[in-house]
């Protein structure tokens, strides 16, 4: 029944496929394609985030840097972005795309899956489709807002379980879920955007700030 698959579902089969099986340059350039755009709104998501010139952001779980080089241009040649991953290739691979793409505002950082080893506090912590995948939510971003600047934001997109292809692999978190989680971890929703058919963008602060 495979051959009965729409393309958007089989090409999302595939990218797993490689990614599983160690194509992950190609599987990065796949996620970084323009067409993504169409959905993602990327530029949408940046006017949302209202990103001071100078900022200093923490890209959570970045893999291919997509979203690395929308943050990039928003904070401009004075801010930095950091670009998180547990992942070593996906580090090579930003590295390697910081160098073609010449932004030095760019930091690849090498994290823990428990610890996302910012060398210094941020101005926001963003992330997108990458909550579903975190083990004790609650008790990362919980120590997390110790690497938060004072009036420091947490951005987190993910999808809805209805509208990710790939749904059936994996659980895919709520909206609601996601703030429950927040709030047990010590933050307030400050923000909350239907921008993205396909996913939930919801913005939280500290609760002390």
């Amino acid at each position: 029944m495979c051959h009965t698959l729409p393309r958007n579902t089989l090409c999302a089969l595939l990218i797993l496929v490689l990614s599983l099986t160690g194509c992950t340059e190609w599987t990065y350039q796949r996620m970084n394609d323009p067409s993504r755009d169409v959905w993602q709104k990327p530029q949408g998501v940046i006017d949302k985030l209202s990103i001071a010139r100078g900022s200093r952001i923490a890209d959570l779980g970045a893999g291919g840097g997509y979203f690395t080089w929308h943050l990039a241009r928003a904070v401009g040649a004075s801010g930095t972005i950091y670009a998180v991953d547990i992942e070593e290739r996906a580090i090579n691979f930003i590295f390697k795309e910081m160098v073609a793409r010449g932004t030095p505002n760019v930091r690849p950082v090498r994290a823990e899956p428990h610890d996302p080893r910012l060398p210094e506090p941020v101005d926001l912590v963003f992330s997108c489709d990458v909550y579903h995948l975190m083990n004790d939510r609650v008790g990362y971003f919980r120590s997390l807002a110790s690497a938060l600047r004072p009036g420091g934001r947490v951005a987190i997109l993910d999808f809805h379980p209805r509208g990710f292809v790939l749904g059936l692999f994996g659980h895919r978190v709520q909206k609601n879920e996601v703030r429950r989680e927040m709030e047990d971890a010590g933050y307030l929703l400050v923000d909350d955007y239907d921008l993205i058919d396909r996913q939930h963008f919801q913005i939280f602060a500290k609760a002390d700030n």
